[in-house]
């Protein structure tokens, strides 16, 4: 699509963002499960066609944002702006001019044009986040432009065309939305075409160390610490372990909480877990006896006995060990004919 025309508006301002993402989003990471990724793959396919809008569905937390950044980046567009927008915070009133801006005397008090996120991400990418929790009004407003390509600013006479690639984000079912009227089929149709659903942390508990240290060294170099420190053993089985309904977001709380508690100590240890919002004690090893059950989940989570053994703590012979025991258990003996 051919450039916005030129027009005079005041440069926008994009509202800070509601927390900053330690997780790194450098595309050289190589990542222990392999549920995500399958993700990092479908998105570098994806990312080669500039046209596509990109969904991402997931719970809240799971770094939808990260992978916004991380399409932006493997694009053709890299080099262009990446501009985000909340769309859950924008009521039906201020929603125009937040998209589309706005031209001088379209509101009573607009002595000044603005210029909209879709103008100031021309040439690059828009990350439209929480789009299930927009009014019918706004997703009206959206399925004009992914279908036409063009918008009004508020208050003008002429449309204007922008180059912009769309990824958008969910921590809700779109298909269920629609079902109870809540969401536009057509919209939802136009946006399903390349949708990635992104997994919760407990779907992807062998990345937990690597993310662990990520945020750890993020936290480190802005509370200037000078050595990052490292982790047991016994807190990160107990890491792995924990059931993180929040995600990413909640992971990074807890390290940020240790560091701080540890107050440079060079290790982190389960010692450092003494507060009750951080009681991770019933996570460890010494807690959770290995099971046959545990194995079985961790094999078909990880998808191997070697990743199993890795994520359990323990040797590939130990699984085998129990293997062959439950399999002996299970066998009939001659009084049970």
């Amino acid at each position: 699509m051919p450039d916005a025309p030129e027009i005079s508006m005041r440069p926008h301002t994009s509202p800070a963002r509601r927390d900053v993402e330690p997780f790194s989003d450098r595309s050289d990471l190589s990542f222990p499960s392999a549920a995500y990724r399958r993700v990092l793959t479908q998105l570098d396919r994806f990312a080669r066609d500039t046209n596509a809008t990109i969904l991402l569905e997931g719970d809240s937390g799971t770094g939808k944002t990260t992978l916004a950044r991380y399409v932006h980046a493997r694009s053709p567009r890299a080099n262009g702006p990446f501009q985000q927008v909340v769309l859950s915070t924008l009521d039906d009133t201020l929603s125009g001019s937040e998209l589309f801006g706005h031209v001088i005397g379209a509101y009573t008090d607009a002595r000044q044009s603005r210029t909209g996120q879709f103008a100031s991400a021309n040439g690059g990418t828009l990350f439209l986040d929480e789009i299930g929790k927009t009014s019918l009004a706004v997703q009206c407003k959206l399925l004009h432009v992914v279908e036409s390509g063009e918008f009004r600013p508020v208050g003008s006479d002429r449309d204007m065309r922008v180059d912009v690639r769309l990824v958008v984000a969910t921590n809700i079912s779109l298909d269920r939305a629609v079902e109870r009227g809540a969401f536009l089929p057509d919209l939802n149709a136009r946006l399903s075409a390349f949708r990635v659903r992104v997994p919760s942390l407990r779907e992807r508990r062998a990345d937990i160390p690597l993310l662990a240290q990520q945020s750890l060294r993020a936290h480190a170099r802005r509370c200037g610490y000078g050595v990052v420190p490292t982790i047991h053993s016994e807190l990160m089985i107990a890491l792995q372990r924990a059931d993180w309904p929040n995600n990413l977001r909640q992971l990074d709380a807890t390290m940020h909480r240790l560091l701080v508690d540890a107050d440079g100590a060079p290790e982190l240890t389960l010692a450092h877990c003494e507060d009750e919002n951080l009681d991770l004690h019933r996570y460890t090893e010494r807690a959770r006896p290995l099971t046959a059950e545990r194995i079985a989940d961790a094999i078909a989570s990880e998808g191997s006995v070697s990743a199993a053994a890795r994520l359990l703590k323990v040797d590939r012979t130990t699984i085998h060990r129990h293997q062959r025991r439950t399999d002996c258990a299970m066998r009939p003996t001659e009084d049970s004919h």
